[in-house]
């Protein structure tokens, strides 16, 4: 079992927190009625099995697959899990809603029509906000939350209000679309801020990080310099720096002879752009995976990095 550190409150925190859609395991009904959990199939489980038995203590929050409560908190694999309640209409409107019927759409340049209904994106923030409540207390002082995906893009900011010690990164696991596309999105805006809640932003492809970056210019009017977007503070909070980065599939760490170069912000990662500071390591390079629609982090000696997989056209079902 992992180490963890507690709040005066007897709540487990941990040095990384995975915030994802689905947890890694999924319960099963045995023939007497108890549950049991399984490891779930997907390139993401199979490339943060290795990058979580890194970390002295390592979480992960998720739904569990079925609607209805959520089970208490519990510990498998190595990892301690947080499940996330999903009741019967949050899957109809938040994930089958707005994150498939529309976001899937727009994001892979219209490949069939999105959808768009007020109600989906009343439950979408719903849902968020069950997630980042869920992730925020559960993180150490000073540790790292790792979020993933479409269905989640508002996590980060509010992570960010409730928990301003912790470094947030996000990686999106499908394509951004151009301004053009993005500007269909009635809620576009929202779901800028929400991502800009990280300080460092992932994408898998070159145009994906630009696409990014022009959207929060042109729709937000943010200062930016190159791949860095300077985020104004509330009231008396200084500007945040957040960095934008590409992390495409099978970059051989024989291929790069020099990290990436060391953020200037001090409430950014602490290590290297390319990287994710677990144990705020310096990154000597870059390692790839294979692995479908895999992200994970290199968890061979003296470096932590992105990797990450091709996305898929196939849409969710």
């Amino acid at each position: 079992m992992p180490s963890a550190s507690s709040t005066q409150h007897g709540q487990r925190q941990h040095e990384l927190v995975v915030v994802a859609n689905r947890l890694p395991v999924d319960s099963r009904t045995l023939p007497d009625g108890a549950t049991e959990w399984v490891t779930s199939p997907g390139g993401l489980v199979t490339a943060m099995e290795s990058v979580m038995r890194t970390v002295d203590s390592g979480a992960w929050v998720g739904w569990g697959g079925s609607a209805g409560e959520a089970a208490d908190p519990f510990d498998a694999d190595g990892m301690s899990l947080y499940p996330v309640r999903l009741d019967q209409e949050d899957i109809e409107r938040f994930y089958e809603g707005f994150s498939n019927a529309t976001l899937w759409p727009l994001y892979h340049d219209v490949i069939v029509d999105p959808e768009f209904h007020r109600g989906w994106w009343d439950t979408y923030l719903s849902a968020n906000r069950r997630f980042a409540e869920t992730a925020a207390p559960v993180a150490s002082p000073g540790g790292t939350i790792w979020v993933h995906d479409y269905q989640l893009q508002l996590v980060p900011q509010m992570i960010r209000a409730k928990r301003s010690d912790v470094r947030i990164g996000f990686f999106n696991h499908i394509p951004f679309p151009s301004v053009e596309l993005f500007s269909q999105l009635p809620k576009r805006n929202s779901i800028l801020r929400g991502l800009l809640g990280s300080d460092l932003l992932g994408f898998q492809r070159e145009s994906d990080s630009l696409n990014f970056v022009s959207a929060v210019r042109k729709l937000l009017g943010y200062h930016v310099e190159g791949m860095t977007i300077f985020v104004p503070g509330l009231g008396a909070a200084p500007v945040r720096e957040v960095e934008v980065q590409t992390f495409p599939i099978s970059i051989d760490s024989a291929a790069v002879s020099a990290p990436p170069r060391i953020r200037r912000s001090a409430s950014a990662l602490s290590s290297c752009a390319a990287t994710w500071a677990i144990r705020r390591r310096s990154c000597s390079g870059w390692t790839g995976s294979t692995t479908p629609r895999a992200s994970g982090i290199a968890s061979r000696p003296g470096a932590s990095c992105w990797t990450t997989g091709p996305s898929t056209r196939t849409r969710p079902s």
